[in-house]
């Protein structure tokens, strides 16, 4: 770059202001070039990190809801055994005729 900028600035002269004023556009397209294919990798690291923590809080997420399964499901265990134990004392009270 510093070759070809260096040949440039010597023709200035020569062209006239028509053509330097092409050449510092062409430079300054060129600029703009570099500096948005580096936003665009910017972003596409941004992405990749953004797609990373979505997948992880996916994951901590769907370990939760097991969690809560599990959880639920030794609830429904517990009241269906406190439940049974109810339904025996009641009959065993029952059975000795409303005397416990």
């Amino acid at each position: 770059m510093d070759a070809f900028l260096t040949a440039v600035l010597q023709t200035v002269p020569q062209m006239g202001l028509g053509g330097g004023a092409i050449v510092l556009i062409v430079l300054l397209l060129r600029r703009e070039a570099g500096t948005e294919s580096r936003h665009q990798a910017e972003l596409d690291r941004i992405s990749k990190a953004h797609d990373a923590e979505l997948a992880e809080l996916r994951a901590d997420i769907a370990q939760l809801r097991k969690q809560v399964d599990d959880v639920n499901t030794a609830l429904d265990l517990e009241r269906e055994a406190r439940r049974a134990a109810e339904d025996k004392l009641a009959a065993a009270v029952r059975r000795q005729g409303g005397r416990a």
